[in-house]
């Protein structure tokens, strides 16, 4: 498995699958494993971009794959600092890692985080509005618990 060429390519692709939580999930650990025993599987993750998919993943996936992505993010930045590392030459201009070359690429890619943001923030309003509603439903039920005493019982 470690060998073949489509693996993380595939396991990748299910990390979009939104539909399926489950198998972004395992998608993510089994990512994990070959990224952590393998530096040959590593760099075919980042060289098939894996980064973006992670950081979508850490935004709108289930809590459980947001932890594995960010746990693989944290590996692939520790890795990328590690390889640059400091040293004592002229210091010249670097284009960053995924930095987009033209106008054009550069909007895209503001648009899509800006989208990406606001499903985000959309989700965890959802959320917030529904553990506001439960604590709304629980006072009423602990309210009609307590206006119904027990004296009313027939025994």
């Amino acid at each position: 498995m470690e060998n073949s060429s489509i693996v993380p390519e595939s396991l990748i692709e299910i990390l979009t699958w939104e539909d399926k939580p489950k198998c972004q999930e395992s998608s993510a650990y089994i990512l994990m494993i070959l990224a952590h025993q393998c530096s040959d599987q590593h760099d075919k993750m980042a060289k098939s971009g894996i980064v973006p998919v992670l950081l979508e993943l850490a935004l709108l996936g289930t809590p459980l794959a947001q932890k594995r992505a960010l746990k693989l993010l944290q590996w692939f930045k520790d890795g990328r600092q590690t390889k640059m590392g400091p040293h004592s030459g002229p210091q010249t201009r670097r284009v960053a890692m995924g930095s987009p070359i033209n106008q054009r690429e550069a909007q895209e890619g503001k648009k899509m985080m800006r989208n990406l943001v606001k499903q985000s923030l959309h989700k965890n309003m959802e959320m917030i509005t529904r553990r506001a509603n439960a604590g709304e439903e629980s006072s009423k039920l602990k309210a009609l618990v307590a206006s119904t005493s027990s004296k009313s019982l027939p025994y």
